[in-house]
């Protein structure tokens, strides 16, 4: 679908703050771990738990975090929009590049920026940790040995044998997403859905493993909304509204979106 230029012409930005509050829940399709960094007398890798080692396991909001920001920035760029990792490198032109966006985010190039705050500006997306109903919180538990491998010969090692605490996939556990931008930050066509936002539902809905050792095949997982919808400045948003721009304008998503933000911003 073609973009007319009347609507690059328009100053979008908003004018208001938005809110954005989402519930996610994440059903496991087989067993996961996330780490504590600790062991034990019997086992090598225990499962991140609350409150110690008899708590219930459950996926910190900081990783989950990482890991959405990750697939924001793989989308942003399957869409062929410009995408940085807020990490610093040795690559001098990575350095460059980061000095270049330290911006505020009304003046930001970078989508997942303006959508997730930069140090310039403070965060603006905030992710709860996901934990476990209180009827699942005593769920069941399985260690499973496995060997180490020798990545250059791709044969095990020996005397490498190693225990990992594993749950079972039958547990789901909730949590929330909540999203706080000043005015002007977002970009919006007709006071519609923000199309940062946009990509945050997507880029949510399509994880599909959490946890360590997904190479093995452990953490694979699907991600819900709550009642399929969210709560967009104190209004009630199904799913379906909140993707319409990226599923009807796939082709010119990417192009629409620089466009209309630096359009308005530059205003």
């Amino acid at each position: 679908m073609a973009i007319e230029p009347q609507r690059l012409s328009q100053r979008l930005p908003q004018r208001l703050p938005q809110r954005l509050d989402v519930r996610y829940c994440i059903e496991w399709r087989g067993r996961w771990h996330v780490g504590s960094g600790y062991q034990s007398a019997g086992t090598d890798r225990l499962q991140r738990r609350l409150q110690g080692p008899h708590g219930a396991p459950f996926v910190p909001g900081s990783q989950l975090k990482g890991v959405l920001r990750h697939q924001c920035e793989r989308l942003a760029l399957a869409l062929e929009l410009d995408a940085l990792d807020p990490h610093a490198h040795n690559n001098e032109e990575h350095k460059h590049r980061l000095v270049k966006h330290f911006t505020p985010l009304a003046k930001s190039e970078l989508v997942v920026d303006r959508l997730f705050g930069t140090r310039y500006q403070g965060e603006c997306l905030f992710v709860t940790n996901a934990l476990p109903c209180v009827s699942e919180e005593k769920n069941a538990t399985s260690v499973q040995a496995r060997t180490a491998i020798d990545r250059l010969t791709g044969t095990v090692k020996e005397q490498h044998l190693f225990t990992t605490e594993l749950t079972e996939k039958h547990v789901h556990l909730h949590g929330t997403i909540r999203a706080r931008h000043p005015a002007d930050v977002l970009t919006q066509e007709d006071e519609g859905f923000p199309y940062e936002y946009t990509l945050l539902v997507a880029a949510l809905l399509s994880l599909d493993t959490l946890g360590g050792d997904k190479s093995i095949g452990l953490g694979q997982c699907r991600m819900q909304l709550v009642d399929d919808t969210m709560c967009w400045n104190g209004s009630t948003i199904g799913t379906d509204d909140a993707l319409e721009s990226l599923r009807s304008e796939a082709e010119d998503w990417s192009e629409m979106l620089n466009l209309l933000h630096l359009e308005g911003t530059s205003a």
